[in-house]
């Protein structure tokens, strides 16, 4: 795009004139730019700049593309030392072609402002017609325009040269050029503003890069310091990259202090963890022991690989454009490594398993003074911290008592655990209390599984029917409560236990230990505080309010309210309730189920009940009530055939409910085929709906 004004004054006075022009005579896109001109109206014999004011302001101009000037002001100045004393100058112009900055020969500037080319006058083509300036913009390429090349007559005694800056994208954010009289254009002009223009998109580029780089690494720190799992980010070489907030205080270290260290020089690195820091090495959920400021601290410790492709900023190898690339992928490959507290996952644990106590002092029913005396000495017993031992017969309410305790402790925000120390087989109880390490013994779960004293740490741990523990596990217990340590079984880690015990039994301990069969120092460590529960045959006044009680419940469940006749309620009363307020209970679930109407009566009463009035002349000729045993033991051949069918109706109940309504599973349960549950539910007017209801 060489030449000079003789060349082309001719080709444009042609053009002016009549529109037409010679194929090849000028550069095609110089030949389309003066078609537009044309097609536009563009003056050609515009001698003085048309104010744009009424074009928008640019992004410079409103402030945002402040960082761009800062970038673009040392480029000029640069170029300007390449050309300095050719009577040039350079300047930069935003996407509305108006230059926002120069440098340049204070004689051709002043010559520029007279034909008010500065001052807001945007360069576009639809205003000055062809010009570098613009063509750079549109095309987005760098040129170089000519004397005559230029559409306008204002610009044939300059030549213009210039190249676009493009953002990581591709997006042009301007233009730079080199303005100069049209006797000193020269070729090699376009290639050092090309070299130049391309200089600032590398650097805009770069910054967006960068930007972009620190904003993940300001969104990952902030994602890290809402974690409340610790965090380190380990890179192959051991250097810790990143480390969040509860990582330090887990680990006893300042994050800011360590970031940029090798993590062997700031920690003692369990070797289990060692050896999982290389190459394809992970670990899942692993208990591990750390060396910390405040002692052997243990963490659930999950490693996960994590990969990732960086590379090194190159410049593209096409000559109009500039822009940056990654070549050459490096693998920055390292380790995540996530922490857990112990305490924090067993809290989970108990939130997940329902190892909480959902039992208050309110849940006892009753206002004899037996009771009352009872949960006065619990509610004593709730303030302390002591141990405290239950006794009473089944079915007298021992856990509830147990739940209230540790609801009204300060101890209530722990887990309650408990444990049936009679439903367990003796070769599991062991390590169902203190849990094992994972390979203890054939069939262990390879991680270990912590034990009822571990899950109940900072809680309550209910030992019910501590009469029927082993005489050889009674010796580790002792242990335990003496000194609030244990060891799991396959272990060699002591683990220090914050867990208060409350132990219940319906058997009498100091004949026991008179037995031989428990311990007398055991017997005396858990009975600290003892509390007596009584049997309902001691609270004959409670039993007309859990009777109540019981038909509230029931009405939910069934979806209809339900009453008792008085007759009913009295043979009620009359019963000694062996199997204390669990056989009352039982006894009105079964009732509701079958009873026809409402109100329960006599003949909705199990058999036994409705003999239980009758009377009878003593020897002095005085009526007397036969008592419930000896009646219920006249009628027991007459009534083994209706006892047997509401034993069938409280076991497919129960099924049901620990099956959660799956059929298939309840009649597994049963030990009988789907069939024959369908059948017995017809027969006992089961209905899937009234099952769902005592869910």
């Amino acid at each position: 795009m060489q030449g000079n004004v003789q060349d082309y004054q001719p080709i444009w006075q042609q053009f002016i004139a009549c529109g037409e022009m010679a194929e090849d005579v000028l550069p095609h896109v110089v030949q389309l730019s003066w078609r537009r001109c044309a097609a536009m109206g563009v003056d050609p014999y515009l001698s003085m700049g048309v104010n744009a004011s009424m074009y928008p302001a640019s992004h410079q101009e409103q402030g945002e593309g402040q960082a761009l000037l800062s970038l673009v002001r040392p480029a000029l100045e640069d170029l300007y030392q390449f050309i300095e004393g050719s009577g040039c100058v350079v300047a930069f112009a935003d996407t509305e072609a108006r230059i926002v900055d120069v440098v340049g020969d204070e004689e051709l500037l002043q010559e520029l402002r007279q034909r008010g080319l500065f001052n807001e006058q945007s360069w576009k083509e639809e205003i000055l017609g062809t010009n570098a300036l613009a063509l750079a913009l549109l095309e987005s390429f760098p040129i170089q325009v000519s004397g005559a090349q230029h559409f306008c007559s204002l610009l044939h005694p300059f030549y213009s040269s210039a190249a676009p800056v493009h953002t990581v994208l591709g997006q042009a954010v301007g233009v730079l050029a080199v303005i100069g009289p049209r006797q000193c254009s020269h070729i090699h002009t376009l290639g050092m503003v090309t070299a130049a223009a391309q200089a600032i998109s590398n650097q805009l580029q770069m910054q967006s890069w960068l930007t972009n780089t620190n904003t993940l690494l300001s969104e990952l720190r902030t994602i890290l310091r809402t974690l409340a799992d610790g965090i380190l980010l380990i890179r192959d070489d051991g250097i810790i990259s990143q480390m969040n907030a509860p990582a330090g205080m887990m680990l006893g270290l300042i994050p800011e202090r360590v970031m940029g260290r090798k993590l062997q020089d700031v920690l003692h690195v369990p070797p289990v963890l060692a050896r999982a820091l290389h190459p394809g090495g992970s670990l899942l959920d692993e208990e591990i022991v750390f060396e910390t400021v405040r002692g052997r601290t243990p963490f659930l410790c999950t490693l996960k690989r994590i990969t990732g492709n960086t590379g090194k900023p190159v410049i593209s190898s096409r000559s109009d454009v500039g822009w940056l690339m990654l070549e050459e992928p490096v693998q920055a490959d390292g380790f995540m490594l996530i922490l857990r507290s112990i305490e924090g996952v067993q809290k989970l644990v108990h939130r997940m398993t329902g190892a909480r106590a959902h039992m208050t002092f309110a849940n006892l029913i009753g206002e004899s003074s037996a009771l009352r005396e009872a949960v006065r000495h619990a509610q004593i017993a709730s303030h302390s911290n002591a141990t405290v031992l239950l006794h009473g017969e089944t079915g007298t309410g021992k856990e509830i008592f147990a739940q209230s305790i540790h609801n009204a402790s300060a101890r209530a925000d722990g887990p309650f655990v408990a444990i049936n120390c009679a439903a367990i087989p003796r070769e599991l109880i062991t390590t169902e209390l203190f849990g094992y390490e994972g390979g203890a013994f054939t069939g262990a779960d390879r991680q270990g599984r912590p034990g009822k004293f571990e899950l109940a740490h900072r809680g309550t741990l209910f030992l019910d029917e501590i009469g029927d523990m082993p005489l050889e596990l009674q010796t580790s217990l002792l242990r335990t409560l003496e000194t609030r340590t244990i060891m799991r079984i396959g272990g060699q880690r002591i683990i220090s236990v914050d867990v208060r015990i409350i132990a219940a039994t319906h058997k009498d301990l100091r004949a026991e230990v008179e037995k031989g069969n428990f311990r007398s120092d055991l017997y005396y460590r858990l009975n600290v505080l003892s509390i007596e529960i009584p049997p309902l045959r001691q609270r004959e006044r409670d039993i007309p309010l859990l009777v109540q009680y019981f038909l509230s419940r029931q009405s939910r469940v069934l979806g209809r309210s339900l009453m008792i006749e008085q007759e009913a309620l009295e043979r009620l009363c009359a019963y000694s309730w062996p199997g204390n307020v669990r056989e009352l209970e039982n006894t009105l679930e079964r009732t509701t189920y079958l009873a026809q109407h409402s109100v329960i009566t006599v003949a909705d009463l199990p058999p036994f009940f409705r003999h239980l009035e009758t009377t009878q002349k003593n020897d002095n000729g005085q009526k007397e009530t036969i008592p419930a045993e000896e009646e219920h033991a006249k009628i027991v051949g007459h009534s083994l055939k209706e006892r047997s069918h509401e034993a069938e109706i409280e076991a497919i109940v129960q099924a049901w409910r620990r099956c959660e309504g799956n059929a298939t599973r309840a009649a597994a349960a049963l030990g009988i085929s789907r069939t024959t549950l369908w059948r017995k539910m017809v027969k006992y007017g089961l209905t899937p709906e009234k099952l769902r209801a005592s869910m």
